[in-house]
């Protein structure tokens, strides 16, 4: 945790005036956060974890830089004295933004959606042509990548709790790879997506938003990853009756929400026929993913638990097959 001291330490790097309050930030798990406020005005100060490449720092700068240079709302990292944008103490890389005022995402306000949908596209057109972008990792929610999460569960299923279950899902994986092949996949537009789309990355004003923050998570991937994070998200409804509250995700998508955030989107960077067809299976393969993963990181939970886990990605698999021509006539482009 941050402490007085350390933050102190920090600012005398810097002409923000001296530091009054400071208080720890409500998100984030990764690095440390905190708002300040000094006689001058409102700041965050993160201190990166020292895990972090230098390299991935100087990449997430320079991308905000160039971001907005575009006219993106992105963060503004103050230089400290020295003109660098970070300084260094005791092996910790340390950095300072100017605070951005604004609200969280409010669901009953579904025109931030449209902004959503409209900020995306924004993005994705200010980052096509990004200089020396980073080496492309594996891809994120790749149906092919779910059989090796199943696999482990199966070895662990010693009393043969969750069988049933797990073979329902490796059906269900085995038909989302007939409708998703790796070959279609890397077919898809890629490019240096942001990684993290989802409602505590996104501060609004209003049904605007003011900034999209939290570029950790940043590389090359398909361009949908990012539609799919905002959508399973923020595009949903309120939860159907016996909605296991045990499960990974609020509740199924909301189609008209989908249209309002996919449409404001289209108008600007429209999807391509590829990328409307496979929409479908990449929510289902995030929904799967997201469930299985759960089980996998509760190893001593009770199979019940794991059960609701897994019954609800078969509950919202279900829904996708009700729902699949709808999800995609939203993702057209008319």
């Amino acid at each position: 945790m941050l402490t007085h001291d350390d933050i102190a330490r920090v600012l005398a790097y810097y002409d923000i005036g001296e530091l009054r309050s400071s208080r720890p930030a409500s998100h984030g798990a990764i690095n440390e956060t905190a708002f300040i406020e000094t006689t001058v005005g409102r700041f965050v100060i993160r201190r990166n974890r020292r895990q972090q490449g230098f390299q991935a720092i100087r990449l997430r700068h320079r991308l905000l830089e160039w971001l907005r240079q575009r006219g993106f709302p992105a963060p503004r990292v103050l230089p400290a004295r020295n003109g660098d944008t970070v300084v260094i103490l005791n092996d910790r890389v340390y950095e300072l933004s100017v605070f951005i005022i604004g609200d969280e995402f409010n669901p009953s306000r579904p025109r931030q959606l449209s902004d959503i949908g409209r900020v995306l596209a924004s993005y994705h057109r200010a980052v096509s042509d990004f200089p020396d972008p980073p080496p492309e990792p594996p891809p994120r929610y790749l149906p092919s990548s779910l059989g090796s999460l199943t696999e482990r569960l199966i070895t662990r299923d010693i009393l043969g709790d969750l069988t049933n279950a797990l073979h329902w899902y490796e059906r269900r994986i085995a038909e989302l790879r007939r409708r998703l092949s790796d070959e279609a996949y890397a077919t898809l537009p890629h490019l240096l997506i942001h990684g993290d789309i989802h409602r505590d990355n996104l501060i609004f004003r209003g049904d605007a938003v003011a900034a999209l923050i939290d570029y950790d998570q940043i590389g090359i991937d398909a361009r949908l990853v990012d539609l799919v994070d905002g959508l399973v998200d923020m595009a949903i409804g309120a939860p159907p009756p016996n909605w296991s509250m045990w499960g990974v995700y609020r509740a199924p998508l909301d189609i008209e929400r989908v249209k309002l955030l996919l449409s404001a989107y289209n108008a600007i960077a429209p999807l391509s026929t590829s990328e409307v067809n496979a929409l479908p299976a990449l929510l289902e393969t995030v929904w799967l993913q997201g469930n299985l993963r759960r089980v996998l990181s509760t190893p001593d939970a009770d199979p019940d638990y794991h059960l609701e886990l897994l019954g609800q990605g078969r509950w919202l698999s279900e829904w996708m097959d009700r729902y699949r021509e709808q999800v995609i006539a939203a993702a057209m482009v008319y």
